[in-house]
């Protein structure tokens, strides 16, 4: 064989092995970069979940353009996604950086915009992508289907763990007349208690909704309880129940359900959504009035007898804690109300509404079915 081509192929293979050695070199890179993220997940708090993604065309949406709003739960202060979304309708292609901002303690809001009724969506982090189904665009409920006229939707959060049947279907047997729709969020319901919320069903709706654990691997027979994730949960689906809902109703009512106590924090009984969301309220948006409740109070009450003095009552009723907020232009302006886009939590006046526990519920049987699993 004549000298050069033996020269040749010697630096042909020597190209191959680096080409193989770099590629091995990149594979090991990316496997550790894996296992170091793996192990943040394991080890760390500072997380971040994307839970839900609501869809606005360019009616509803702030920009004039159509958007895609990412609620985010996060531990993280500060926090920075550097992350894209791409949008083709069959035609027409955008890509957009994803804009975070932080609505709530736990809470991040992201937006991006989108073409005009997206086939899907591709996020884009680093080498990573994921491509999901575009959510269904807002629109109106459909109040002649529905047994209730009124167009005003109420939502309840947080069911965990295993919660007073007895509460939850007293309030909706009270609230099942004053709404067209009612959003029960849940990380986990008893079979019981979901059985007879099947009663409800002409417009009522039990919405999964996953409550930020502080778990690592290996720990999943144990459910280990924090303050701020059982307030990211609450805070995160009222607020995507506001962001799905007020765009397309007059009437939204929100109720913390106050499912978790813990000592270690100091109990408000007022509940307000934050400024930074209630302020996402555009002209195109039909909402009026928006009532915020939070249950304070369980099972007693207390008044003064006609000595002036307090007493206590054991009576089976619900306190709830009401503080409502309209818009200035909302022709039944009610006085009582604060500005809807411009809310002054502490100077607007609040009210106890004590709703009687009309419906019995086995609550042992809850346990039992724990028990049995």
């Amino acid at each position: 064989m004549p000298r050069p081509s033996r020269t040749r192929n010697r630096f042909i293979i020597a190209f191959i092995i680096m080409m193989c050695l770099a590629s091995l070199y990149i594979l090991l890179l990316k496997i550790r970069k894996m296992n170091h993220l793996s192990e943040l997940e394991e080890n760390s708090r500072h997380f971040a979940i994307i839970n839900d993604i609501v869809y606005y065309n360019s009616t509803y949406s702030a920009s004039a353009k159509p958007t895609f709003m990412f609620l985010i739960t996060s531990q993280i202060a500060n926090f920075y996604l550097p992350m894209t979304c791409s949008s083709i309708d069959g035609y027409t292609e955008t890509t957009s950086q994803i804009a975070i901002q932080q609505v709530g303690e736990s809470l991040l809001v992201g937006t991006c915009t989108v073409v005009e009724d997206p086939l899907y969506v591709t996020l884009k982090l680093d080498d990573f992508s994921m491509q999901i189904d575009a959510p269904i665009p807002l629109e109106p409920l459909s109040i002649r289907k529905s047994i209730v006229k009124e167009d005003h939707v109420i939502c309840m959060s947080h069911l965990v763990l295993y919660e007073d049947g007895t509460t939850i279907l007293s309030l909706l047997k009270h609230f099942k007349n004053s709404a067209a729709k009612i959003m029960i969020y849940a990380a986990s319901v008893s079979d019981s208690l979901y059985k007879a919320l099947e009663e409800y069903s002409d417009n009522v709706e039990v919405v999964p909704w996953m409550l930020p654990e502080a778990k690592k691997r290996g720990d999943f027979d144990k459910l280990k309880l924090d303050p701020n994730y059982s307030k990211a949960g609450t805070e995160g689906s009222l607020t995507h129940c506001f962001l799905r809902y007020a765009p397309v109703v007059r009437k939204v009512t929100l109720i913390d359900l106050a499912t978790l106590k813990f000592n270690s924090i100091p109990f408000n009984p007022d509940y307000t959504l934050s400024k930074e969301v209630t302020s996402m309220v555009t002209e195109g948006w039909r909402l009026k009035k928006l009532t915020n409740y939070r249950v304070t109070m369980n099972s007693r009450k207390m008044f003064k007898n006609v000595h002036g003095n307090e007493k206590k009552l054991a009576e089976n009723d619900v306190v709830l804690n009401e503080k409502c907020f309209v818009r200035q232009d909302a022709q039944d302006l009610d006085k009582e109300c604060g500005d809807l886009q411009s809310p002054e939590m502490e100077t607007t006046p609040s009210r106890s509404i004590y709703i009687p526990k009309v419906v019995q519920f086995d609550n042992l049987s809850i346990y039992e079915d724990a028990l049995g699993r």
